[in-house]
């Protein structure tokens, strides 16, 4: 397929990737503002709602929901946890045949410690709510932030990653059992949990579901838990692990400031991919097997876009220029975007 949709978070913009000309359109439309200036966003796609979810990464009062089935006209609602929780993530369940209780809700961290989950209104195309959203308390994390969740594809369990700077007891397994009455009463965390590597900020599992990656962006290895034995190990890496910009059953890809490079989890096999020839990355974006990165200077940005191992590197102009201005191309300066087939 040579069309791909490009999703920016800050601000949120909506561009056309041909991979045939090698071209970036100018944006079909734009949404300003949203966050603060210090906080790229990170981008979220329910793709059979056409939907996309912002969030701040570093805790914001919201999750902004962008519905983008008009993508000339994109509409955007916030989710707020109440109570003055901030919103550190989002995650979704993937899967067909959830439970009725957590049948297709958006999953997202609090700063209290809290899981809080937003549920499709009657319509099936929003998640936009005028009630507060049902929380799960984490008591494990002690009120710390839940920096970031993972999602069984039934929704029946969710893995929590604790704001920690030793990584002890940092990632824990949340059984989503129905809300109790009355709304007051929470479940408490759920075993098993586990020690991670000191300052986590991303778990990550796997498509089977049988392991979690655990990373922090500057370190230069991982923690891989087997959710089948419980039993967790760290494994090195072949550089700073950056963003886990894909992960399958058996292997996980990272990109960090241009170096591709990935790790076998049962072998502990660590690889060295290609060299970006655009050097440090400020901006990507992720999905449909593939990763486009930017850099840029005072003036001008440059842009490339390649398979998830670093292969298949080409460069990506505007649709007017081999360069793309910075100006015009801002929302492609820093923060986390995605990537969905079709134009």
């Amino acid at each position: 397929m040579s069309k791909l949709t490009l999703y920016t978070p800050a601000p949120f913009r909506i561009r056309t990737i041909d991979t045939s000309t090698r071209t970036v359109s100018d944006p079909v439309s734009s949404l300003e503002g949203g966050l603060a200036p210090n906080q790229a966003g990170i981008l979220l796609v329910d793709t059979p709602r056409s939907l996309v979810y912002r969030a701040g990464g570093s805790g914001s009062e919201s999750v902004d929901e962008f519905d983008v089935s008009n993508p000339k006209s994109p509409t955007v609602a916030h989710l707020q946890a109440g109570k003055g929780a901030k919103l550190w993530c989002a995650a979704l369940a993937g899967g067909f045949g959830q439970p009725a209780h957590v049948d297709q809700r958006l999953y997202c961290g609090g700063s209290d410690g809290f899981i809080y989950t937003f549920p499709l209104d009657s319509s099936g195309k929003t998640r936009k709510t005028n009630s507060a959203p049902a929380p799960y308390e984490v008591v494990e994390a002690h009120g710390r932030p839940i920096m970031d969740l993972a999602i069984t594809s039934d929704g029946t369990h969710a893995f929590a990653l604790i704001q920690s700077n030793d990584g002890k007891a940092a990632a824990v397994t949340k059984d989503l059992k129905p809300m109790p009455h009355p709304p007051g009463v929470h479940y408490l965390a759920d075993r098993p949990q586990w020690n991670t590597i000191p300052s986590p900020e991303k778990i990550t599992l796997t498509p089977d579901e049988r392991h979690l990656i655990v990373t922090s962006f500057s370190q230069n290895k991982c923690t891989v838990i087997d959710t089948t034995t419980n039993k967790s190990y760290e494994r090195s890496l072949a550089e700073s692990a950056g963003w886990p910009v894909r992960v399958s059953n058996t292997t996980a890809y990272f990109l960090y400031a241009g170096q591709f490079h990935s790790v076998e989890l049962a072998s502990e096999e660590k690889k060295m991919g290609p060299k970006s020839g655009s050097g440090m990355v400020f901006f990507f974006a992720i999905g449909a097997g593939r990763v486009l990165f930017t850099r840029y200077d005072s003036k001008s940005m440059w842009c490339n876009l390649c398979d998830y191992d670093g292969n298949r590197e080409s460069h990506i102009s505007s649709e007017h220029s081999k360069n793309l201005p910075l100006e015009a191309h801002k929302d492609m300066a820093v923060g986390i975007g995605a990537i969905v087939e079709g134009g």
